[in-house]
């Protein structure tokens, strides 16, 4: 699994969350850094962003 923010691989033991875009049901992926970060990231649909 990668970050939707990073692109980095998520290690096993990181606090990571993903849950599916509203708008198309693709999954969203956060590492716990862009979590802390408050990194932006976009589903690739486009249509859903956040901080």
């Amino acid at each position: 699994m990668k970050c939707t923010s990073c692109k980095r691989e998520i290690t096993s033991n990181e606090q990571a969350v993903h849950f599916p875009c509203p708008s198309c049901d693709e999954i969203v992926i956060r590492c716990e850094r862009c979590r802390v970060l408050v990194n932006k990231y976009q589903c690739k649909c486009g249509e859903f962003a956040g901080p």
